[in-house]
C-alpha cells in the first residue's frame, strides 16, 4: 500500500484545493502580508465573494450595520477567520461528494464541524484563547481521511468496519489495513500548506493515547472536543466513541461544572455559526 507520503502527492496531483484556498494560507503565515493582499485573493473567486459576504453579515459576527464591500469584509473578519473560511470552503465538496453506507463524508463532515465550533469554544471559554487556530485543526483535523476515501477507498471501508465493530482507535485499523493513518497523511499535507506547527502537531497526534500534552493546548482541546463530539452522536464513524486518555479525563472530571455549561450551549454556537460551516450555501 502507499506510504503517506505517496497519498499526498497523488492528491496534491489531482488539483482538488483552489489556488485561492493555498495561497490565502501562505498570507496569513507572512509577516509582510496586509489586508489589501488578502482582498486581491479573494477577488478571484466569485462564490467566496459571496460567501465571505454572507459570514461577516450573519449571527456569527453580530454586526449592526450591514457590510457590502470586499474590504470591509475582510477588515471585519480578521486574516484567521478568513483563512478559516476559506479552509471550510475549499474542504466543502470533498466531504459532501460520493456519500457511502459504510463510511460517510456527510457524517465526516458534520462530525469535524462539530469539533470545531468545540474546539474554539473550549479554547475561549475554558482557557481565555482566541480561539482561531483551535477552530481550524477542528474542521481539516480528519483531511487525512478524505485523502485515504479518495485514493484507496476500498480498504479504508474495511477499516470502518473494522472500527464499528472493534475496540481499538481507529488508526491501530488504518495501519493495519492501509499501511498508513490519516494522523500522518493530514499531519504531512497540511505541514505542506504551511500551517501553524501547533495546528500540523495537533492533527498528527489526535489519536494518541499514550502521551501527555500540555492543557491547554491545541492537541489536548482537539482530543476533548473529539471526544465531546462523539458523546453528541456527531463522531466520525457513528457508533463508536473513543476513550480519552486518563489525563483528559481527569481535567474534564476537574472543571466538569464548565464543561456541563458548555455542552448545553453548544447547539445555540452551532445554530450562530451556521453560515460558517453548512453543507449548502
Amino acid at each position: 500500500m502507499p506510504s503517506a507520503q505517496t497519498l499526498v502527492h497523488k492528491f496534491n496531483d489531482l488539483k482538488t484545493l483552489p489556488h485561492v484556498a493555498i495561497r490565502v494560507t501562505q498570507l496569513v503565515n507572512s509577516d509582510a502580508a496586509t489586508m489589501k493582499d488578502f482582498e486581491e485573493i479573494i477577488k478571484l473567486d466569485p462564490i467566496l465573494v459571496i460567501r465571505l459576504l454572507k459570514l461577516v453579515n450573519s449571527p456569527y459576527f453580530g454586526l449592526v450595520n450591514r457590510v457590502e464591500s470586499i474590504s470591509k469584509a475582510v477588515v471585519y473578519a480578521g486574516m484567521k477567520n478568513l483563512r478559516n473560511m476559506v479552509a471550510v470552503e475549499a474542504l466543502r465538496n470533498l466531504f459532501t461528494e460520493d456519500d457511502n453506507q459504510e463510511f460517510s463524508r456527510r457524517q465526516l463532515w458534520k462530525h469535524c464541524a462539530t469539533v470545531a465550533i468545540l474546539a474554539r469554544m473550549i479554547a475561549e471559554r475554558l482557557f481565555g484563547l482566541a480561539g482561531e487556530d483551535e477552530f481550524l485543526a477542528g474542521i481539516i483535523h480528519d483531511i487525512g481521511l478524505i485523502i485515504e476515501d479518495q485514493l484507496a477507498a476500498q480498504e479504508l471501508r474495511e477499516v470502518a468496519r473494522l472500527y464499528r465493530s472493534g475496540t481499538e482507535v481507529i488508526t491501530r485499523y488504518e495501519d493495519e489495513i492501509i499501511e498508513t493513518n490519516h494522523c500522518k497523511v493530514g499531519g504531512l499535507l497540511v505541514f505542506n500548506w504551511n500551517m501553524p506547527p501547533e495546528v500540523v502537531e495537533a492533527i498528527k497526534k489526535h489519536h494518541d493515547q499514550d502521551k501527555v500534552y500540555p492543557v491547554p493546548s491545541i492537541t489536548s482541546i482537539l482530543h476533548i472536543a473529539e471526544y465531546i463530539a462523539s458523546r453528541v452522536n456527531c463522531g466520525a464513524v457513528q457508533g463508536r466513541q473513543d476513550p480519552l486518555p486518563p489525563y483528559l479525563t481527569s481535567h474534564m472530571k476537574s472543571r466538569m461544572t464548565d464543561y456541563k455549561v458548555l455542552i448545553k450551549d453548544f447547539p445555540a454556537e452551532m445554530a450562530k455559526a451556521e453560515e460558517l460551516y453548512r453543507e449548502e450555501a
